[in-house]
């Protein structure tokens, strides 16, 4: 098989045998929770032991004397509420599903590579141990579950309890079976349902120490549109905590793995969402709707599964947390523990990810258009600048890059290869066009909605989605390179041209770092101290790289000013969204008599984003400041940090503090940005291919 640091492609071998007999093959697959047999429950002994459970007993009584039901209702209510939940695992189902995912996966895919050393690595550990094991994936696709579920099964391990939404339920037939590979089912909110909640607190305790399965869940609840990390959600992982808070197990395991496509099945669907088009709701119709994607054999190219080394849950609830827990029954696990795991799974998820070509060719087609669109990149001259970035993400940031075989450093024609190879999937985006210059090309094909009042945000005008919907398909490859650059794209944000003080330019760094965190889920630090060590970790990079260079107590822009551009406005649009959602809300009560909510502020920020996308050449100049993911990170950043917060009398209103808003619009107006010389605007239509045919698509 071909490898490559580790990593096989696991269809290589699939594409040689009978989809049928590999299926159906004999297999008694791994177990990694090791129980006695008398520990062990199934699908019935565990609905048993919730329906028991002596919290969701006190529920349903308290229920009954506050609201007079019967108790024997509210025990009917309890009974389908857990078989509504509880999966169903039967191999058999796995057995014929395993026969059409592979067809679909050697149609859709042209490799799948899986690190088949860490793999290996968790096989044994499994054999030998007896903790419960939490598979935690990154979410960047519908796909993301099936897939884990598939390389398991190649791989004779036993398939988890997979968390799993409603809406998947909900669909006819489709629901029921993935119930069969192991899905439970969770209501999007019961935080007011008394009896669900404790009976999906049983029910997580349950398998947590009764399965002899694994549990698989997504720590950051949704997909990443934007194909970048996003928030953890605390809640599931909090719960399966408690198990190990009470001595139900010795120890949990969870193992960060994540997931890098090529191209994601929901590119364009992804798109649309980010400007506020509603997505297509999940439904057994629309599944097989989307099975025109096997169309064009390969046509989403690679992905590459990588499994980080296991973070056990011990070393972060120690003994004195146990100890605590048997003295008062009701203590639970301090927030800063459960924070704290969290982030160290999405680091893991960060430091695994695997860039392929296409984010570097996204990354420097974005940076050309901008400044200098009326130099388009030819063949020969972006090899050079491809060559140079790669070498400088894998080395001097230590990234994992896709790279079927070593090319030497001056082997032109293997390089090339490489790159037209990997446009191959994007041939709807990204072309060399008959002239040998690399152009965007625009996917836009105009939208007929059936309901306007569905749009999230803003109704962008036509024109706007004509230059916005390509230039938001190239950042979502941008994005996931944002995990290797985003501190010390930070730093070059906070240089002067004549140079800035160590001291102001750290401050600044630092009131970034404290501003974006939501935005790239960086660890919260108040300690100052440690705060230094990172930006001098990162300072000495671009010092290394002639980014930037110190004269006196004075950092100046380096010669590398093609590196310090690049890493400068990729964060443009994050800072830039800030600075318009601040002004906006400290400018509210001038602006409009209507209530804040966080519906209303979304919508006229975008509504002012595409005005000054038109209007200016200073704030919001790039089209992904229109992406409603940033609005939702940063005024979920504002919230965190006390400057917006609720109001105390009215739900969903929301009140501003604001002399931390006019510090912090003072601070972003300091900071010295430097403004590219051109614009997609300005590009439009040069460097975006328009389409022959002018065909509407159906939303």
């Amino acid at each position: 098989m071909e490898q490559n640091f580790g990593f096989v492609d696991m269809l290589e071998e699939r594409r040689k045998d009978c989809d049928f007999f590999w299926a159906t093959r004999s297999m008694d697959p791994l177990l990694p929770h090791r129980l006695p047999p008398e520990s062990v429950y199934n699908r019935d002994k565990i609905i048993q032991s919730v329906l028991l459970d002596a919290q969701v007993r006190v529920a349903i009584d308290t229920i009954a004397k506050t609201t007079g039901m019967e108790v024997k209702d509210l025990e009917n209510n309890a009974r389908a509420m857990i078989n509504e939940m509880a999966s169903k695992a039967d191999l058999a189902t796995v057995r014929w599903l395993g026969i059409f995912i592979t067809k679909a996966m050697k149609r859709m895919f042209l490799r799948i590579y899986v690190n088949e050393i860490n793999l290996s690595h968790l096989k044994k550990e499994t054999q030998i141990s007896q903790i419960q094991y939490v598979y935690v994936p990154t979410h960047r696709s519908y796909l993301d579950f099936i897939l884990l579920s598939y390389i398991l099964f190649s791989y004779d391990m036993a398939l988890p309890n997979i968390a799993a939404g409603m809406d998947f339920y909900n669909m006819k037939i489709i629901g029921e079976l993935l119930r069969k590979t192991g899905a439970f089912y969770i209501r999007r909110r019961f935080s007011d349902d008394l009896l669900y909640k404790q009976i999906f607190r049983s029910y997580i305790n349950t398998i947590v120490s009764h399965s002899d399965r694994a549990i698989e869940f997504f720590l950051e609840g949704t997909r990443s549109r934007s194909q970048k990390s996003t928030m953890p959600k605390y809640g599931l992982l909090s719960i399966i905590l408690e198990s190990l808070l009470q001595g139900d197990v010795p120890d949990i395991h969870f193992i960060p793995m994540s997931i890098s496509y090529e191209r994601p099945p929901e590119e364009l669907l992804f798109v649309y969402e980010m400007l506020g088009i509603p997505k297509p709701k999940e439904s057994t119709t629309a599944l097989f709707r989307s099975l025109s994607i096997l169309q064009n054999p390969f046509s989403h190219g690679c992905i590459y599964f990588n499994i980080g080394k296991p973070i056990s849950a011990r070393q972060f609830v120690d003994m004195a947390y146990r100890k605590r827990k048997i003295i008062h029954p009701s203590f639970k696990i301090p927030s800063s523990v459960v924070e704290d795991i969290a982030y160290s799974i999405i680091e893991s998820h960060k430091k695994d990810t695997v860039l392929m070509p296409i984010n570097i060719i996204a990354l420097l087609l974005n940076e050309r258009i901008q400044i200098n669109p009326k130099e388009p990149y030819t063949l020969d001259s972006f090899i050079k600048d491809y060559q140079w970035f790669k070498s400088f993400i894998t080395k001097s940031l230590k990234a994992l890059m896709y790279e079927t075989k070593k090319i030497s450093n001056n082997n032109n024609d293997e390089i090339k290869q490489e790159i037209l190879k990997s446009l191959k999937p994007h041939d709807e985006l990204i072309v060399f066009d008959s002239s040998n210059t690399l152009k965007l090309k625009q996917r836009h094909k105009g939208i007929k909605l059936q309901d306007q009042s569905n749009v999230k945000g803003y109704f962008l005008s036509e024109r706007t989605m004509q230059i916005a919907v390509p230039a938001i398909n190239i950042a979502i490859y941008i994005n996931p390179t944002l995990a290797f650059l985003a501190e010390i794209a930070f730093i070059t944000t906070t240089i002067e041209e004549n140079g800035t003080q160590s001291e102001v330019a750290l401050d600044r760094y630092q009131l970034l770092r404290k501003l974006l965190s939501t935005e790239f889920v960086i660890r919260p630090i108040e300690d100052k101290d440690l705060i230094k060590i990172e930006w001098e970790k990162s300072m000495n990079i671009l010092l290394s790289e002639n980014c930037l260079y110190m004269a006196e107590n004075l950092i100046r822009p380096g010669t590398n000013t093609q590196l310090f551009s690049i890493l400068h406005n990729v964060m443009l649009p994050f800072i830039d969204v800030l600075y318009v959602i601040c002004t906006l809300l400290f400018e509210w009560s001038e602006r409009t008599s209507d209530k804040l909510t966080d519906r209303i502020i979304l919508i006229e920020a975008q509504k002012q984003v595409e005005k000054l996308m038109f209007e200016n050449r200073g704030w919001c100049q790039h089209p992904y400041c229109l992406s409603l993911d940033l609005y939702n990170t940063t005024w979920s950043n504002l919230l965190s940090q006390g400057i917006v917060m609720a109001h105390p009398e009215h739900t969903n209103i929301y009140q501003t503090d604001k002399a931390k808003l006019a510090y912090l619009i003072s601070a972003l107006r300091e900071l010295p940005l430097r403004r590219p010389v051109g614009t997609y605007v300005d590009g439009f239509p040069s460097v975006i291919l328009m389409p022959s045919v002018n065909t509407q698509a159906k939303l």
